[in-house]
């Protein structure tokens, strides 16, 4: 045999045998990876998920969650593990189909500090549109609307708390008012002079840079 052919031949079984066991070996990588996610590898934790994609600033239902079995050393410390304790609260930022839910991510006392003296104050906005551009977090300055239309200040610096949706709004204020509903963290003399101005103005807001 030509051992210039017969050399050919021989690199080119050992680089199919090489993809082979390239192909065998990622194959079980695969199968171990998998395994070691399966709840029957180790002990699990029932945890809260989302059933559905849940925006911010909706009141989350009964519907809107479900208890899911996820490997506990993958679940966070904070992981919600009753649905009880997100039913009915407002959801501070959004969250995809089958996301596990953290206490993080509800809006409650604890998103904001009481060392601080930060309360969590609703107000609406006539114009929805600019709640449109709003997120979570999302620095901004609330003013007053005058009598010729001109803005009064009311507030300034106060941080997005949660932005509940139309349908969600009624239903956490207790009230079907007209515009959009903003929920802020302010201090105790902000909350006090928006709520008192909310009660009385059609009010507005300013986008701060961050």
């Amino acid at each position: 045999m030509n051992p210039g052919r017969w050399i050919s031949s021989f690199l080119r079984a050992v680089r199919w045998h090489r993809r082979g066991l390239a192909v065998i070996a990622a194959s079980c990588a695969l199968v171990f990876a998998l395994a070691a996610l399966s709840p029957g590898s180790g002990p699990t934790r029932s945890v809260v998920v989302s059933a559905r994609p849940l925006a911010a600033g909706v009141v989350i239902g009964a519907d809107d969650v479900a208890l899911a079995e996820l490997p506990a050393q993958v679940v966070p410390d904070s992981a919600v593990t009753d649905p009880s304790q997100v039913v009915g609260q407002v959801l501070a930022v959004p969250r995809p189909s089958g996301a596990t839910l953290l206490g993080e991510d509800i809006v409650t006392s604890s998103l904001v500090s009481t060392a601080d003296g930060l309360s969590l104050v609703p107000f609406r906005i006539s114009d929805e549109g600019i709640a449109s551009i709003l997120a979570v977090g999302d620095l901004i300055s609330v003013v007053a609307l005058g009598p010729e239309g001109q803005p009064v200040p009311v507030v300034n610096h106060v941080r997005i708390a949660a932005l509940p949706t139309p349908q969600a709004s009624g239903s956490f204020s207790g009230s079907s008012s007209g515009g959009a509903l903003i929920i802020v963290a302010a201090e105790a003399d902000q909350a006090s002079t928006l709520a008192a101005a909310s009660a009385s103005y059609d009010l507005s807001i300013i986008l701060e840079a961050p």
